[in-house]
């Protein structure tokens, strides 16, 4: 569970960071205005928490009989860092509160150079000053940009009468700069760390870097229409401010992936352990799905269940198939019958969302069987295995998103905020996918796995924010919009029925 908690405060640190850079610029360069100030303030003061929350979780995980090494740890090059880190966000925070201009773009600037403190640049061994460099501008480039993104969107989320007209044009010279500064860093970085194709798709790091390239080329799609309306000078109105929202949303989905990228060994690194081609494509041809599972017994009799260090069986694997297999099926009628709902001509398919019901029950059936199915590990210490807390996650985000839609559909509150768990239940478990881990000792399986499941949190994606537009766009491009959620959620479904584990 701490190695999951590390990812989650990594990725609060650096959407800390990015908004106390991004808004500090924001405010200097663009409009400066009360909201901006008080957003680069409180993303100083979450990079702080989260900074504290991190100290905390490597305490508890290197605690022994003599309680929690807190004095050690502080004593440490991580703790020493990490104090200084906090003390440069308070510096921002202060800034931000005063409204202090200058020092707090200096300050913020300073936080975000202490954000490559805890990243490959300073603890590689291959480490040099290209590295550090790259790292320094790459950090830089994405907080002026991300940070500046959830800046305007914040502003967008109300009415803009009070803003002067073309107010967000200066904001795109700083984001076509930012943009072309993270593209040559990461190249840079890239190049260092994986070094080669065969590192690129044959690793767990070089797989979430080519994942984090299409985010990143999507925001990039999303920003140059942003950027041609604003040189046709045209108005800011409902479409711009929805784009903004879906810019800025991918922007967080970046930094979460950043995150898990920042705990995984560079690709050049890994030696034996990397997937070859044949492997992959192994692993990715579609394979017609099992539906006839081991029986319990036969999965507890042929299985050490609930050790990461064991060696997976046969009868383990067939049954996580199953589960997989099962669970497409039910998502590929889903998303059929979303699309026939969408003609006019089957009014009764528009209770498709309590199939998500069913699907909940037979997920929570399948998952992780070395519970309460088998009796191997128990119940609540169970839960604090890693996968496990994961999983459970998306089993509570599944049974939420099918009430909630059931009640938009069947006419009981169309418009009520219910509308936008669909929307925001699949954004999370998107980024819950991409950021996946699993607590296997084989890393190559690990990474086979997590293979699998990074195009399908890229799917989950898709759906996510193709209903959010169809909800918060007008009628018109809304409707366009939408068309694409339903043949995603099929999409989603086939991979699920051809997922293969070995």
């Amino acid at each position: 569970m701490i190695p999951l908690l590390l990812v989650w405060l990594r990725a609060a640190g650096l959407l800390g960071q990015a908004v106390a850079l991004g808004g500090a610029v924001f405010a200097m360069a663009v409009v400066r205005r009360d909201r901006v100030l008080v957003l680069a303030g409180a993303g100083a003061l979450l990079a702080a928490l989260a900074q504290l929350g991190t100290l905390a979780a490597l305490s508890a995980e290197l605690a022994d009989a003599r309680g929690w090494p807190v004095v050690d740890l502080l004593r440490s090059t991580v703790g020493v860092s990490a104090m200084i880190r906090i003390a440069c966000a308070v510096l921002v925070a202060v800034a931000a509160f005063t409204r202090r201009g200058v020092f707090l773009v200096i300050a913020a600037l300073a936080l975000s150079l202490t954000g490559t403190l805890a990243t490959h640049a300073v603890g590689w061994v291959g480490s040099n000053a290209v590295t550090l460099g790259a790292s320094v501008l790459h950090q830089a480039g994405a907080g002026v940009w991300i940070g500046g993104l959830l800046c305007a969107t914040a502003l967008a989320l109300r009415p803009v009468a009070d803003l002067p007209d073309g107010w967000l044009r200066p904001f795109s010279a700083v984001a076509v700069a930012s943009v072309v500064t993270i593209a040559v860093s990461g190249a840079a970085l890239s190049w260092q760390y994986i070094a080669g194709p065969a590192a690129a798709v044959g690793t767990a790091y070089g797989a979430m870097v080519l994942t984090k390239a299409m985010l990143f080329g999507a925001m990039i799609v999303l920003g140059a229409a942003s950027h041609r309306a604003l040189r046709r000078a045209e108005p800011f109105g409902v479409v711009s401010a929805r784009r903004l929202e879906v810019e800025a949303g991918l922007a967080i989905v970046v930094i979460f992936l950043a995150a898990s990228i920042a705990g995984a060994p560079p690709a050049v690194d890994v030696g034996a352990d990397r997937a070859t081609l044949a492997e992959i494509r192994t692993i990715l041809t579609p394979r017609w799905p099992s539906l006839d599972p081991p029986s319990l017994a036969q999965l507890a009799a042929s299985t050490d269940l609930g050790n990461v260090t064991a060696a997976r069986s046969a009868e383990e694997t067939a049954w996580s198939e199953f589960g997989h297999h099962g669970a497409g099926i039910f998502i590929v009628v889903m998303g059929v019958l979303a699309m026939l709902e969408r003609t006019g001509r089957a009014p009764w398919a528009r209770h498709w969302p309590l199939l998500f019901l069913g699907l909940t029950v037979f997920v929570g059936y399948n998952m992780d069987p070395e519970g309460w199915q088998t009796g191997n590990v128990p119940f609540w210490r169970q839960l604090l295995g890693l996968e496990v807390l994961q999983h459970r996650i998306l089993l509570a985000f599944t049974a939420v998103l099918g009430i909630a839609e059931w009640r938009v559909r069947s006419g009981r509150s169309p418009d009520s905020p219910w509308r936008y768990v669909f929307p925001l239940v699949f954004v999370v478990s998107g980024i819950v996918l991409l950021s996946h881990a699993h607590e296997l000792n084989d890393a190559k399986s690990s990474f086979l796995m997590e293979l699998t499941h990074l195009p399908m949190g890229l799917v989950v994606l898709v759906a996510g924010w193709t209903r959010w537009l169809e909800l918060r766009l007008p009628s018109a491009e809304g409707h366009r919009a939408g068309r694409w959620w339903g043949p995603s959620l099929v999409a989603l479904g086939v991979l699920l029925i051809f997922y293969r584990e070995g």
